[in-house]
């Protein structure tokens, strides 16, 4: 699997919030401005209209936040971890959200994401993220009570996204680090596929067999992605054991929404190793995915 300043004049996109563990984001071309990039505010106006380079806990207390770096190119993968506030329901589904400001003043929209995750039973929680857009916004993370008065409880920081993208190491490279299942779960990476912020369903097929096995997921696609669509098996490859890393392509390995939003795709992976995956497209400059993990022996 967010986005508000405390204060700030904010109209939300989409109605109530909706979250899923871990949903990836993926990059656009950054040839054109995108239209939905609204007004630039510069670092220092997001963070007084409540955009910190830190995250901004105020409406999220008494809970955490921490955020690495505040700076990353696109595709790179980020992780944000914390504690929800005491009052938060372990199972709760937290969001990410883009501030897209109207003017110079504060006020503005936020643009929901596909980006999700959950709060653990010990009410502490991962997301990670992969942005596309490349320049600096304002980013929430949080949730809409259901309350008779919903509130949105969450967390704000400003993040940059920059267009230097680089291509995931290689299984071999020396800066690759291999996850173990319990810290792939973590990542969102889960033996059953994790459809939460997909929008969709999904089954795989198994998630141990032989190298060079064949491997079939299929479901239904969100509506999002209309018939058609390609969907493209990237592998995540860790750089750290706090679950860093970035994704490639699995080859040219694709499958498309077929007309009834089905879709289906049997691959097969000859490298033997556990590893997180994702099968998804690119829509509105964010990446819409399945995650799961898969062992091969």
């Amino acid at each position: 699997m967010s986005a508000h300043a405390k204060r700030l004049t904010v109209v939300m996109l989409g109605g109530a919030l909706l979250a899923a563990p871990l949903a990836l984001v993926a990059a656009p071309a950054a040839s054109a401005r995108p239209a939905d990039a609204g007004i630039t505010l510069t670092s220092a106006q997001l963070t007084e209209f409540g955009f910190p380079k830190t995250p901004n806990t105020t409406a999220w207390d008494p809970g955490t936040a921490s955020l690495p770096t505040d700076t990353a190119a696109q595709w790179q993968d980020v992780i944000i971890t914390g504690k929800a506030p005491n009052y938060t329901d372990p199972g709760q589904l937290l969001t990410m959200s883009r501030f897209i400001p109207s003017d110079k003043k504060g006020s503005g929209q936020n643009k929901e994401l596909n980006i999700t995750t959950v709060v653990q039973a010990n009410r502490t929680f991962s997301m990670h993220f992969q942005l596309g857009m490349t320049g600096t916004y304002g980013y929430s993370v949080g949730y809409m009570t259901t309350s008779a008065s919903p509130e949105y409880i969450s967390f704000q920081f400003q993040f940059t996204t920059t267009g230097t993208g680089k291509a995931a190491p290689s299984s071999g490279s020396s800066s690759a680090i291999t996850l173990g299942p319990k810290k792939l779960t973590e990542g969102g990476f889960t033996r059953k596929p994790n459809v939460v912020g997909w929008g969709g369903t999904a089954t795989l097929s198994a998630h141990k067999v032989p190298a060079g096995a064949p491997v079939t997921i299929k479901g239904t696609a969100p509506k999002e992605l209309e018939a058609g669509t390609v969907l493209t098996l990237e592998r995540f490859t860790a750089t750290d054991k706090q679950g860093s890393g970035s994704f490639s392509p699995v080859g040219n390995v694709t499958t498309t929404v077929k007309a009834d939003g089905t879709f289906a795709l049997t691959f097969e992976i000859n490298e033997k190793g556990r590893y997180g995956y994702t099968l998804g497209a690119s829509h509105s400059d964010e990446w819409i995915g399945i995650e799961f993990q898969l062992k091969t022996t």
